[in-house]
């Protein structure tokens, strides 16, 4: 019976560390995530973007955004559920709404800050890469 209880036990462990890994990766930030294309809806309220990662490894599964309107947009990814290079729930295209009164989106990087990857040219009023 006590062996039977230890080997009952080890693989409860076993495989909660292995759920938690699993499901876990997809809570880590990507900080290598690049603008790859982008494209502007006809009525200017939605931005289309195709982003990849830059490593040879890993995904993209979404992203958050912190900001908006007033404030330029802070975009934060998300690394794919599954482990490391794990494709499962990966995308690549995204869709951002937008405000009349944006100006700039960001991506996240791995030393805590943001980059600018897109502005909104004062003078013509299209997106464009700084």
């Amino acid at each position: 019976m006590k062996k039977k209880t230890i080997v009952f036990v080890t693989i409860a462990v076993f495989m909660t560390l292995l759920l938690s890994f699993f499901v876990g990766s997809g809570f880590q930030k990507r900080t290598d995530v690049v603008l790859y294309d982008y494209s502007l809806s006809e009525d200017g309220k939605e931005l289309t973007f195709y982003a990849h990662v830059s490593s040879s490894m890993g995904y993209i599964r979404g992203f958050s955004d912190k900001g908006g309107g007033v404030n330029p947009h802070y975009l934060t990814f998300y690394a794919t559920f599954g482990g490391f290079n794990s494709s499962f729930g990966a995308e690549n295209q995204f869709t951002l709404e937008l405000d009349e009164n944006d100006t700039e989106i960001y991506f996240n990087r791995a030393d805590g800050g943001y980059e600018l990857v897109l502005q909104k040219d004062a003078e013509t009023g299209e997106w464009v890469r700084p």
